[in-house]
């Protein structure tokens, strides 16, 4: 099967300007070509499908490298794994339609859903998983519900959702359950947080020597470790014991910006807490009580990260972007195209744009031996990439605000395969001027 896109003005998911009228040859999956010169000589009757972008921006298919596929319920300990599958195929179907070609998930049940849609049994995007993310006892990701359950009471750890480790060995054996799994990266959860009930926002999860193991059984992979982290004082824990993508960073400080930039640690923002109801949707439910009062703090300034946002700008550090979209199918239906108006806002539609595309790019090379996709290029739009492409009303290099509105996106394709198409009579199959 071959495909050829015309007259494309395209993002190529690094440059802000766009490369013009050019020709863009799909073959077998991936780009083959991408022709600047003479693309009027080109004999139309050696393809199979013609699409042209005429009057769109084609862009890279988004990445979101902070999701949940199957933490897509606040009533999870009362599903079987079963119906947790389903609705997590439901939740990879709506992130497709949504322009979302890859996504990294950040800790759940997931391989099962990954081979489905890797397989075409059901649509969704590419998925790089974590499979279950590793907590300490008494840590961000001990599932249990109530002090009254036991660790063998609770239907999120017996599901594999969440794995508990205490001490270097039994890290070392989380991780590697977890790399025989399929994870091709690695999630802790390296401090407290706002969804769960028993560990203050401030509190440090695993010593030095714990994430050092993580970290060592990781890189003996090939690949790296991820970590749920807020505070000043974990991330620079987490940073030396080598940790290399830090999840929401929120609360970051200057000493601790420099440390990231010194060593080159991705920072996925997620703006999940930036206080707008999403459009169409139920607001997510509330956090539990926090059981500490000065975490209180911590809620107000997560709602609007300023200093965090200005560190991030002023030292120019690497991100990624990230929703953490869970909660439930319509908060995930809502609210994740929603974020690139925090992005624009936080950090500039170009740079936002690129945290989705080719920032993801050098992000999930970082997997190296156990990147699932090895074939082609992920978030950027040149030969030898998936052919995994977005045709959209306008330039959302020039402004993000774009991508808000799912109607803006006019196609969507996978594998040189169209999931979604609404352009003038569907622009496929004939020669289109």
């Amino acid at each position: 099967m071959r495909t050829l896109i015309r007259h494309a003005d395209f993002f190529d998911g690094k440059n802000k300007r766009l490369r013009e009228q050019a020709g863009i040859v799909i073959e077998d999956g991936l780009i083959r070509e991408i022709i600047y010169s003479g693309v009027s000589d080109v004999s139309l009757e050696n393809f199979d499908n013609i699409y042209d972008a005429q009057g769109y921006t084609v862009i890279p298919g988004l990445v979101d490298a902070h999701v949940h596929l199957s933490w897509h319920s606040t009533d999870l300990d009362r599903m079987r794994l079963d119906e947790v599958a389903v609705r997590a195929a439901k939740a990879a179907e709506i992130m497709l339609l949504k322009g979302f070609t890859t996504v990294r998930d950040a800790g759940g049940v997931t391989y099962g859903v990954k081979k489905c849609i890797d397989n075409g049994v059901v649509p969704g995007p590419r998925v790089f998983p974590s499979n279950g993310y590793i907590s300490q006892t008494c840590g961000h990701g001990d599932g249990r519900g109530s002090r009254a359950q036991s660790v063998d009471m609770s239907p999120r750890i017996r599901s594999g959702a969440c794995v508990i480790a205490d001490g270097a060995a039994e890290m070392l054996k989380a991780v590697r359950e977890q790399l025989f799994l399929g994870a091709s990266q690695i999630k802790l959860m390296a401090g407290g947080g706002f969804s769960s009930r028993y560990d203050p926002i401030r509190t440090l999860q695993f010593t030095l020597e714990e994430m050092r193991a993580a970290v060592d059984a990781a890189a003996d992979f090939g690949t790296y470790v991820m970590a749920h982290i807020y505070t000043p004082a974990a991330m620079r824990r987490a940073a030396r014991a080598g940790v290399r993508s830090f999840e929401h960073a929120t609360f970051m400080d200057e000493e601790t910006a420099r440390v990231i930039q010194a060593q080159g640690i991705w920072v996925c923002p997620c703006p999940q807490f930036d206080g707008e109801a999403p459009k169409g949707g139920p607001e997510p439910p509330p956090a539990p009580k926090p059981p500490n009062p000065f975490d209180d703090e911590y809620i107000a300034m997560s709602r609007d990260p300023v200093q965090a946002t200005e560190l991030i700008n002023r030292f120019n550090l690497p991100i990624v972007f990230g929703t953490d979209v869970g909660f439930s199918l319509e908060f995930i239906a809502a609210g994740q195209l929603r974020d690139f108006r925090a992005y624009k806002k936080r950090f500039g539609s170009h740079n936002g744009l690129v945290s989705a595309t080719g920032g993801a790019y050098e992000l999930l090379k970082l997997s190296t031996s156990q990147n699932p996709y090895p074939r082609g290029k992920i978030g950027v739009l040149e030969a030898g990439s998936f052919a995994d492409l977005l045709f959209v009303r306008g330039n959302p290099a020039e402004d993000l605000e774009i991508l808000v509105e799912r109607d803006n996106i006019a196609l969507i394709m996978k594998d040189g395969v169209v999931y979604k198409n609404t352009l003038p009579g569907g622009g496929e199959g004939g020669t289109l001027s």
